[in-house]
């Protein structure tokens, strides 16, 4: 009976549609660049709202929550937030592990519903999650190992709006508008559930559609998307000759940065690397120079935003070089998230903040070579990427 009720709870919250959808057109990129699916305008605040609903509903009718349960997590904020939510709406407790870092607008984030703050060292909050609830009687809702059994990668009866796959939401909105399939989809993964659910519905429907990862530079994803079935599934990044975590990272995506275990998916990761067709790293401080971008031409837009757009970026100009399957002569359609505003993170828009936690990338005077470069790719066209090379102690050249 309590299922049903917290079922009942739950159900409207995605069909009831607190998302809207905003082409940009060429306000970015004149050209081959299509758009942006906005996600930060639901209740929380945030992509993770969508994706929240269905983990929360997979836990309740699988009986992992009753009356007296209290939720544990482990986040860098955007899955706190929402959690929150729909814990309020349930009627039970959640707390939030996260690390001794987090910026103080994800903690208010998550205390506006009433969440509860834990404090532990960055690499240790899944550990501490799960140690939390099982000292406590309560239930580690694991975003990272169970994110795949809640995102559908199905249409919902066929109605356009009852589904939580975004990308079923993107399909509907191209037919709305006589618009054509898209080429690529891009996007970040933190739990790996978005991208893969979005890769299980392309394949699903044989959609022309490449799904492209776009990842961090210190993560372990790129290097676990593209290797064997036995590859990285067995190693971790305190492994010898394995990428380390470089704080302070891109908040809420990559693999690392929340703890040094070995990838395994269903436990540790929910991102299945079986429908990704690419992957694409970028440089943290070349994210944080994209974010800061996006804010001059009035996109307020978060970290995870901005290496989507960075990625999406790259894609486009190949196109413009014709280095890509696609003739340049022919107009391609990237789709993207924008996942959560900018305005949650202050620290990165700080220029002693970037200069103190990013100085091994060259801090503020790198930042600002690279915001020129990208600056200029988005007005003229060129590429951005030799950044690497002449952005790294700063633009000298």
């Amino acid at each position: 009976m309590e299922s049903v009720q917290y079922t009942e709870a739950l159900g409207g919250k995605i069909e009831d549609g607190p998302y809207d959808t905003e082409a940009l057109g060429g306000k970015i990129v004149d050209g081959p660049y299509d758009g942006y699916h906005l996600l930060q305008v639901a209740v929380s605040g945030t992509l993770k709202h969508r994706f929240v609903w269905a983990l929360m509903l997979w836990a309740v009718t699988e009986n992992k929550i009753n009356a007296k349960s209290t939720l544990y997590d482990s986040t860098s904020g955007n899955t706190g937030s929402a959690e929150a939510y729909m814990a309020r709406l349930i009627g039970v407790p959640f707390v939030a592990v996260v690390s001794k870092d987090i910026e103080e607008e994800k903690i208010q984030q998550i205390k506006q519903f009433d969440g509860q703050i834990y404090k532990v060292e960055s690499s240790e909050r899944n550990a501490w999650a799960a140690k939390l609830a099982r000292n406590n009687n309560g239930f580690f809702i694991n975003q990272f190992g169970n994110a795949d059994k809640a995102e559908e990668y199905h249409e919902s009866g066929g109605y356009s709006e009852e589904s939580s796959n975004v990308f079923h939401e993107i399909v509907e909105y191209m037919k709305f508008h006589d618009k054509h399939q898209h080429n690529y989809f891009i996007h970040s993964a933190g739990t790996g559930g978005t991208i893969s659910s979005v890769g299980k519905y392309i394949t699903r429907y044989l959609l022309p559609t490449m799904v492209v990862l776009a990842d961090s530079e210190h993560s372990l994803f790129a290097d676990y998307t593209s290797s064997s079935t036995c590859g990285y599934t067995n190693h971790s990044s305190i492994d010898p000759g394995r990428p380390v975590w470089v704080k302070p990272g891109i908040p809420g995506i990559g693999y690392g940065g929340y703890n040094s275990a070995p990838v395994i998916f269903g436990q540790t990761t929910s991102l299945d690397r079986s429908v990704i067709d690419e992957v694409a790293r970028m440089p943290d401080i070349a994210t944080v120079a994209a974010l800061r971008s996006l804010r001059d031409h009035g996109i307020d837009a978060g970290a995870s935003t901005a290496v989507n757009f960075l990625v999406s970026l790259s894609k486009a100009l190949a196109h413009k070089e014709g280095t890509l399957s696609i003739p340049s002569t022919e107009r391609i359609s990237i789709v993207t998230i924008m996942g959560d505003p900018g305005s949650f993170y202050t620290s990165y828009l700080n220029d002693t903040w970037v200069d103190e936690k990013m100085g091994h990338a060259g801090g503020l005077d790198s930042l600002n070579c690279w915001k020129r470069k990208i600056d200029e790719s988005i007005k003229h066209g060129s590429g951005f990427m030799d950044g690497t090379i002449y952005c790294t102690k700063g633009c000298e050249n």
